[in-house]
């Protein structure tokens, strides 16, 4: 049980781990100044070196990069872009911490005489030959002097390629030069090693000669710059692959210097960390690397922005160590083995690094992959296994399809580059030839009534999914019969669709269903008629019996009051009015669905048509009642009969009153710009219409209050209006809260109110 948990308490233990370190972290701006131009190759690794140290170290770094690409500029040009490189940078960003890297960099940094220099703190590292004078105006100030160890890569390279080998390296006359010329005889000058570092031309032929005692390296120095002709053929000469047991050093990198170790035929070390490891063919030496680098300046930087004064962190000389390229290596064709034990091989492949590893790895891998296979082969035959049960019962069902099938008039077709083809069976059953069929060849064969249809179908045909679809086609000249086209679209993987389906002749289904149909209307006219007698016998009788009744009281009792006289009259007349209107509805409706009734149409506004309606139904509504009008901020003008839209906005009106005992009605229109169309409508705050009931309001004789006057062929009548109209009837309606009646027409024109 406690090892079901263990994931869990691990899971949550990282959480807030992860949750405490993000939360700790400090936001800090740091400036990096670098020597050389951006392009250059190994800076990439090394801002990441920097970065990584920041956050190492809890810091999420701001970091900014300048490079002062020191080789274009002679020193006061390149002082002047110092200075401009450091106003474009803290323009409006002002770093906590500067970092400045190598020789010229730290000069030009110093010397520009910047204010941002005097204010922030600056850690200098790579610096080989730090101006030890100009560093004192600067309490700001600390670093690493990247001191060179001469004795120490001289004796590599004799580790590497003899006691009889001679290093050279490449000096001028320059600043950097000289600084580096009086650093090698002072390291030199108690050890073991013939030097000549002059420049003066010393033939070949007398450095072939020069004293070479027992023990001793030789250490030689050529020159680029002088222009001599003896100096150049010696350098030309040293480099080629006529001089043999040489090594060259590098101990500076400007534009002299650059590349030297890919063009120089002999084996080349390195004292500083410039290009070493990028493929400048540098086998390896003794240096201050960049990871060395990165962590000793992050660090330093890392103290002063947690209170430390620069001034009381000491300038130290960095850490080195002997380093190697595996790569060179393996230009040079040196084994691992010759290598001396204290260098560290870097780039070296994982398997050379970590042989027993990665021979464990591959075997692992091969057993791995050996297992893989054979669970595949397993599942390769298990599949086939399946495959052969599928074929076989693929086979059974399609022999028991076709016997289903066998005798019917049901084909298959599919989809062949955007051609019809059907089984040779179909054009068998029409008694044609075999073909396949364009779109608009098997068109032809439709009726035009079905063609916008099919031309939707057949323009979203490539979409996946399933449809059916019912047109007539006459493909052998016989005539029209109904055929169903049932078919699937399938999105192929690589792009495109396959569609494939059916066709079945469903003219026997057809004349069934016609016939279904026809009995049907037979049968719901029979209901109809049976419906509408006794409807009309119940609506005729009710006010008959009133008349009959009231008027025998009238002739045969003398005894009757004046006033009850006169209540009595009045029931005969309003029982005769309702069935006059009774028999008025039936004959419109009559009229309306015989085709007798005419319309005439005619363009009018429908505002002028509300305030028609309204201004007459003004005195006729309910004194408590609120009588509203809305009218569009749209004028709009409709193609109607004026006469039979007000009878049925008259009709929506008196039911309105009917129903609503409290609140208002509300006579209004609105312009539906969407679809062109205008909403005439009645609106009331009565008692509403169940949902139930709102399905079966429109039918005849249908009377929501049965007790209620009339005989419920108001509604009908008016939705057949509205049709004849080409407009429809919307109904919103809520119990409690009163309904709305909206007649939707098209618009003939519509312009908005200037």
């Amino acid at each position: 049980m406690k090892n079901t948990f263990l994931p869990i308490y691990a899971w949550i233990f990282l959480f807030f781990f992860v949750l405490n370190s993000c939360s700790d972290r400090e936001e800090r701006r740091i400036l990096i100044v670098h020597s050389y131009e951006e392009s250059y190759v190994g800076y990439p690794d090394f801002n990441r070196l920097i970065d990584k140290e920041f956050r190492r170290n809890g810091v999420n770094a701001d970091i900014r990069i300048v490079y002062l690409d020191c080789e274009s500029f002679q020193e006061e040009p390149e002082l002047k872009y110092m200075y401009h490189l450091l106003d474009s940078v803290s323009d409006g960003w002002e770093p906590e911490v500067i970092l400045v890297n190598d020789d010229q960099a730290a000069y030009s940094l110093f010397k520009c005489c910047h204010p941002l220099v005097k204010e922030i703190p600056v850690v200098f590292g790579g610096v080989n030959y730090p101006n030890w004078e100009l560093l004192k105006e600067y309490p700001n100030v600390t670093g690493f002097h990247d001191r060179m160890d001469l004795m120490k890569n001289i004796r590599l390279g004799a580790k590497l390629f003899g006691e009889d080998v001679e290093l050279f390296t490449v000096l001028d006359s320059t600043y950097i030069d000289r600084q580096i010329r009086a650093d090698i005889e002072n390291q030199l000058k108690d050890e073991k090693v013939t030097c000549m570092v002059g420049y003066s031309g010393t033939p070949r032929e007398k450095r072939l000669h020069y004293p070479h005692k027992e023990g001793y390296t030789r250490f030689s120095s050529l020159s680029v710059r002088i222009g001599q002709k003896q100096e150049t053929a010696n350098f030309i000469w040293t480099l080629s692959k006529y001089s043999t047991g040489m090594c060259y050093l590098q101990m500076k990198r400007d534009y002299t210097s650059v590349n030297i170790g890919n063009i120089c035929a002999s084996p080349s070390l390195t004292a500083i960390n410039e290009a070493f490891g990028y493929n400048e063919k540098l086998l390896g030496g003794y240096i201050t690397t960049f990871p060395i680098l990165a962590e000793e300046e992050v660090s330093a930087a890392i103290r002063i922005l947690h209170g430390e004064k620069p001034s009381d962190i000491p300038v130290r000389e960095s850490r080195k160590k002997y380093v190697v390229d595996w790569n060179v290596m393996q230009q040079r064709g040196i084994s691992k083995e010759s290598i001396p034990a204290e260098c560290t091989i870097i780039n070296i492949p994982f398997q050379e690094e970590y042989p027993v590893v990665w021979g464990i790895g591959v075997v692992l891998i091969i057993i791995l992959l050996s297992t893989l296979f054979v669970w595949l082969f397993f599942l390769y035959r298990r599949e086939q296994g399946r495959k052969r049960r599928a074929l076989y019962e693929l086979e059974s069902e399609k022999e028991t399809l076709a016997l289903a099938i066998e005798g019917s008039d049901t084909f298959a077709w599919k989809l062949e580059n955007d051609h019809f083809v059907f089984e040779k069976e179909f054009w068998i059953s029409q008694k044609m030839s075999a073909k396949s069929l364009g779109f608009e060849e098997l068109l032809s064969f439709m009726h035009p009534d079905h063609w916008d249809e099919v031309r939707g179908y057949w323009k979203n045909i490539s979409k996946a999914g399933k449809v059916v679809s019912q047109v007539r086609c006459d493909f052998n000249e016989k005539g029209y019969q109904w055929w169903e086209f049932r078919y699937k679209t399938i999105l192929l993987p690589g792009g495109g669709y396959k569609a494939a389906g059916l066709l079945l002749n469903i003219q026997a289904i057809k004349d069934r269903e016609q016939e279904l149909e026809e009995a049907r209307l037979l049968a719901e006219k029979a209901e109809l008629k049976q419906s509408f007698l006794a409807n009309m016998s119940h609506e005729i009788r009710t006010p008959l019996n009133a008349i009959v009744g009231f008027s025998n009281i009238l002739a045969l009792d003398d005894g009757v009051s004046p006033e009850e006289r006169l209540e009595y009259i009045g029931s005969i007349n309003k029982n005769s009015d309702l069935l006059l209107k009774l028999i008025n509805d039936i004959l419109e409706l009559s009229r309306i669905e015989s085709g007798y009734m005419s319309f005439e149409y005619e363009k009018c506004f429908v505002s002028e048509l509300v305030d028609s309606i309204y201004m007459t139904h003004q005195m006729l509504i309910s004194e408590q009642l609120e009588f509203i009008k809305e009218l569009d901020a749209v004028q709009v003008e409709v193609m109607v009969d004026k006469g039979r839209l007000t009878q049925v906005i008259t009709n929506f009106l008196n039911n309105a009153s009917k129903f609503t005992k409290t609140g208002y009605i509300k006579l209004g229109y609105r312009y539906l710009s969407e679809s062109d169309r205008v909403a005439i409508y009645v609106e009331d705050t009565g008692r509403g219409i169940e949902l139930s009931e709102q399905k079966m309001i429109f039918s005849r004789f249908y009377k929501q209050d049965e007790f209620s006057q009339g005989a419920g062929l108001g509604l009908s009548i008016c939705q057949v209006i509205v049709e004849k109209l080409r407009g429809k009837i919307e109904l919103w309606s809520e119990p409690g809260k009163g309904s709305r009646f909206t007649v939707v027409l098209p618009v003939v024109k519509a312009t908005s109110y200037k």
